[in-house]
């Protein structure tokens, strides 16, 4: 039987998408957040990293509601509201996040998902729980680069990336003053660190 035929409603899936669009939503709100945070503290590629991961979540979020569609559910599911600390506590926050309350509880969600026949759903959980380690990875380089003052040194040359207007430059460390747009070094990113490429360097 197809998941578009038989309901979700009662069971312990039903449980986890409810959970699921709680969580997703309450992360989007976290890191725009933690964005703006690391922003007024010129780590401006985690910042970057945080709205992508918000718009991540929210798309998420978009998944698991419309799997529910009409449905009504009552729930006591606790709020873990976190706190906004500096940027360096805002990412160890979300390391935990990804990690317990993401890849890891979708992985587990998948498996009685499939246990209960909801095969798509569980597909789904899947999916996602590999966003979320990715999210989980990422998050754990910028902590690294923030403890270490590497976040525009590195021991080995990379791709940097000016956030503002793209220009590339290959190095130990970005321009003290972007060529291209005139901003300071804090606006690059390493393409190393899990951002994409610009287009031109396709």
């Amino acid at each position: 039987m197809s998941d578009t035929v038989k309901s979700i409603k009662g069971t312990k899936t039903e449980q986890n998408i409810v959970n699921s669009y709680l969580a997703e939503s309450q992360s989007f709100a976290r890191y725009t957040f933690y964005a703006h945070v690391a922003d007024k503290e010129q780590y401006f590629p985690v910042g970057v990293a945080f709205r992508e991961t918000a718009n991540n979540e929210l798309h998420h979020a978009k998944v698991f509601l419309k799997m529910l569609g009409s449905t009504q559910f009552e729930t006591k599911t606790g709020v873990d509201a976190g706190y906004l600390g500096d940027t360096a506590a805002n990412l160890e926050t979300s390391i935990k996040e990804e990690s317990t309350d993401g890849y890891e509880f979708y992985q587990q969600a998948a498996q009685t998902a499939r246990e209960e026949g909801f095969d798509d759903i569980a597909d789904h959980f899947d999916a996602i729980a590999t966003v979320e380690k990715f999210h989980h990875d990422r998050f754990q380089t910028l902590l690294e680069h923030v403890k270490n003052g590497t976040m525009w040194k590195r021991e080995k040359p990379v791709t940097w990336k000016c956030l503002v207007c793209g220009y590339p430059e290959v190095g130990l460390v970005p321009p003290v003053k972007c060529p291209g747009c005139d901003h300071p070094y804090q606006h690059y990113v390493a393409l190393e660190d899990g951002f994409a490429p610009a287009p031109f360097d396709a």
